[in-house]
């Protein structure tokens, strides 16, 4: 019997580095609003306003944390068009050569010159979890949902981790796609 790995749509989102944090919220750390399934991680209570090139903005966007070395947007195809930004198709923490925008907190504003992504679709999963798919890190693999095995999710790059649980994750653009949402399952090919 084959593993089923449930789908995860990700939504657009913002991962601040401490310095961009103080700039948007001053003193204000970030609140955790709720876990994510990746132990450690949390979508927190804070937002920001998301300006691209053409003045379009996108307005309170979730920030997660806890804070990273270097502040990371991540945006769906769609939003990135919208907002006139050159974002790629990248993996997390990929930000050389990337796109720029504005985030506008409470108290303060950041010009994020390389840090603007799209996510590039990945299956995340801890070591054991991979051991069991019988898959490596940055392995690119096939997923089929569950009960359409005529659709295949292509291209999809493995992410192993210790805090990670297992979940595939798509854009929302994606998730369209393929007709997919969350909660519904698919297995490797």
């Amino acid at each position: 019997m084959k593993t089923v790995i449930p789908v995860h749509v990700q939504y657009r989102h913002v991962h601040l580095s401490v310095a961009d944090r103080e700039a948007l919220f001053g003193s204000e750390k970030l609140t955790k609003r709720s876990d994510l399934a990746h132990r450690g991680q949390f979508s927190s209570d804070q937002t920001v306003r998301v300006i691209g090139a053409n003045d379009v903005e996108l307005e309170e966007v979730r920030v997660l944390g806890p804070e990273r070395d270097a502040t990371q947007v991540e945006l769906s195809p769609t939003e990135a068009f919208a907002l006139g930004i050159d974002a790629p198709v990248r993996l997390s923490g990929d930000l050389s050569r990337t796109g720029s925008c504005e985030l506008v907190g409470p108290d303060g504003s950041v010009v994020v010159k390389s840090g603007v992504i799209i996510p590039a679709r990945h299956l995340h999963c801890n070591e054991r979890d991979a051991a069991k798919l019988g898959v490596e890190q940055h392995q690119l693999v096939t997923v089929v949902p569950v009960g359409h095995p005529e659709t295949r999710i292509e291209l999809v790059s493995v992410r192993v981790h210790p805090t990670f649980a297992l979940a595939l994750h798509l854009t929302h653009d994606e998730a369209s796609e393929f007709w997919v949402e969350n909660g519904d399952e698919v297995v490797l090919l």
